[in-house]
């Protein structure tokens, strides 16, 4: 008897995959409503500038693995085009994985996805809940208006912010980009890091594809000098995305002031804004939580037990 085959084909992930991420997102009822960022096209094209992304379309939808640290492979949940197709294709997922010689992981689920698969716990399969990945998520009206006490600090610091420094708050323009990577690079922690490369040759190719993605970036000038900038776009469910956000925090409240100044002008008429996970660092979580997120997108990954 002849050994069943994937019959998964992958290429990398181009421009031209976003019409068909964009359909199955908005029409497929397991993520329709979906707030979560990394399986937007949007996220997934700027970080494949990173992770060499490779995607297989089927007559069931897109199967996406990625590369990470030292060569290893993660897939994203897959996106199908009907619900009853989730487990099917996560089975060709496994089969592919066994014929390339990688483990099989799955990052990024959601708690639906977990549901909609728990078959596959009674078959050696294990799901485990990664709250360092869990991202944040706001009401817009919170993020914008700063009201009560819960943002007395945060007001506090965009009005200190306003009153001591001669700003301009104004849209990207391409000559920008290179001002722009550097602050990214003075922003970073460990510049000579995977990670931080890595987000570096995101933000790269998101301001290279700004209009075509439809996304959007501003910045903060102080002296004609940029002193922040963020990006983000709105998805298929109208949740508002910030996809990167760097400030020089010698400048007092810069932070606090690109959030509130970019969620002002384009996330008034969002649902809800996510501001992504994390990553399990004290500094993030800390800030993270002071604005008081009204609820999660979960993330799980899926592996076998033993891995």
């Amino acid at each position: 008897m002849a050994e069943e085959n994937s019959g998964l084909v992958f290429t990398p992930v181009t421009f031209e995959d976003k019409d068909l991420f964009r359909q199955i997102l908005s029409e497929c009822e397991i993520y329709k409503d979906l707030p979560a960022s990394e399986i937007t096209f949007e996220s997934v094209f700027c970080w494949s500038a990173c992770d060499h992304a490779q995607r297989c379309v089927t007559e069931e939808g897109i199967v996406i693995f990625y590369e990470y640290y030292n060569g290893l492979k993660a897939f994203y949940p897959p996106l199908v085009k009907k619900p009853e197709y989730f487990v099917p294709t996560l089975r060709k997922m496994m089969l592919f994985a066994k014929e390339q010689g990688f483990p099989f992981y799955v990052e990024r689920l959601t708690k639906n996805m977990t549901e909609l698969a728990a078959e596959l716990e009674n078959e050696g399969f294990c799901f485990e809940f990664k709250r360092d990945e869990s991202e944040y998520l706001y009401n817009p009206d919170d993020l914008i208006n700063l009201a009560g006490k819960n943002y007395k600090s945060k007001r506090s610091l965009v009005h200190a912010f306003e009153d001591e420094y001669d700003y301009e708050f104004t849209e990207f323009e391409p000559e920008m980009k290179e001002e722009i990577l550097a602050l990214a690079t003075e922003c970073g922690k460990n510049p000579d890091s995977h990670d931080f490369q890595c987000e570096l040759v995101s933000i790269d190719r998101a301001l290279d594809y700004l209009d075509k993605l439809n996304m959007f970036c501003d910045v903060i000038k102080v002296e004609e000098e940029i002193v922040a900038f963020e990006i983000g776009f709105i998805n298929h469910a109208n949740v508002g995305i910030v996809l990167f956000e760097k400030g020089d925090f010698s400048y007092k409240g810069v932070y606090q002031a690109i959030n509130n100044f970019f969620s002002e002008k384009h996330f008034g008429n969002t649902a809800l804004v996510n501001r992504q996970e994390d990553l399990g660092i004290d500094g993030l979580r800390e800030s993270k939580s002071s604005y008081h997120p009204c609820g999660f997108s979960e993330k799980y990954t899926l592996t076998k037990k033993e891995n």
